[in-house]
């Protein structure tokens, strides 16, 4: 019986020295530290980025579009006791205040005495006067509840969103996302990610309503990968590269590019993910993704909109750089 105490204790031990704490960083003064008004804020959202150029902050409860479920939504916030329109938090944990905002963008024609332009942003602070700006309303506006949320003093960003769940009945649940920054954006909270090996990724994608790039990447970790250009990938005047073929390119990945979409795929447990997502609205692109794990499980995803998860949209945007920042020769 002692025996089995004393291994009881030292596994116990061992698990809590092993655990990786969240150490919060000392906050190192900025400009966000700074604002006190409302009109001190939104001009520094809108000198942040000219997209934000005429960016107020509102509450949930002044939006009212008659579309996009903003009345069960200013519920959702009354609950959730978000009344609100900012609030500034460190994300990243590296010293620097980020700021969550609430507000319209004002970019609807037509519309100009209606909050009409769901925009919650979060500004997030590099230091030294950098700044970038992040729209967290994945499907863009669809009525969300942003709220921050603690855990062992580290800070979260937390979507609830009302889902319907009975089209016929009108019944909706609530759902809850929690968002960590990692890998350059917002992503869904994983604490214990796995560590698979992935040896094979392929990548393609579809047209849309413009000039979405059209491509296929085959990315293999210990052969030569493969870039099929199909259209707009190097040229997006629609008349001259509608429909012509851009060519076929070949190279060895580098290592550490591999390594990071593995290391991203493991973090949003791309084996669990659904097989399937769509957005609503027409005329967009679809992202189709398969990988291929060394023990020879494979997974795909059909994404249509190609905003299945947060987890998803990094992924994507770090394939299509791949067609860039390597060195393709063309066959």
């Amino acid at each position: 019986m002692k025996i089995i105490k004393i291994l009881l204790i030292l596994l116990i031990f061992s698990s809590c020295k092993n655990r990786t704490e969240y150490v919060r960083t000392k906050i190192i003064l900025s400009e966000i530290d700074n604002l006190k008004s409302k009109s001190e804020i939104e001009k520094f959202i809108q000198k942040s980025d000219t997209n934000y150029r005429s960016y107020e902050l509102k509450n949930l409860q002044d939006f009212d579009r008659g579309f996009g479920g903003d009345s069960l939504n200013k519920i959702l916030a009354n609950k959730l006791n978000v009344k609100i329109n900012y609030k500034k938090v460190d994300f990243d944990n590296n010293g620097y205040t980020d700021l969550l905002a609430i507000g319209d963008n004002h970019t609807c024609y037509g519309e100009a005495e209606k909050s009409c332009s769901f925009s919650p942003i979060v500004i997030m602070n590099y230091g030294k006067n950098k700044t970038k700006v992040f729209n967290i309303d994945l499907d863009r506006g669809k009525a969300i509840v942003p709220k921050v949320e603690f855990v062992d003093t580290q800070p979260f960003l937390v979507i609830y969103q009302n889902k319907l769940t009975d089209w016929q009945k009108k019944t909706y649940s609530v759902s809850k996302t929690i968002l960590t920054f990692k890998f350059g954006d917002f992503i869904e909270y994983n604490a214990n990610p796995k560590s698979n090996k992935i040896t094979k990724i392929e990548f393609e994608t579809s047209g849309c309503f413009g000039t979405c790039p059209v491509y296929n990447l085959t990315l293999n970790r210990d052969s030569l990968s493969t870039f099929d250009a199909r259209h707009y990938n190097f040229n997006k005047n629609r008349e001259i590269a509608y429909e012509k073929q851009e060519g076929v390119f070949t190279t060895s990945i580098n290592k550490m590019e591999f390594d990071k979409l593995e290391e991203i795929l493991n973090y949003c447990d791309f084996e669990n993910l659904s097989s399937e997502y769509s957005v609503m609205h027409t005329d967009d692109q679809t992202g189709n993704l398969k990988v291929i794990f060394n023990n020879g499980k494979v997974k795909t995803v059909h994404d249509y909109g190609m905003i299945g998860t947060n987890g998803l949209k990094i992924l994507y945007e770090k394939l299509a750089e791949l067609r860039f920042n390597q060195k393709w020769r063309k066959k």
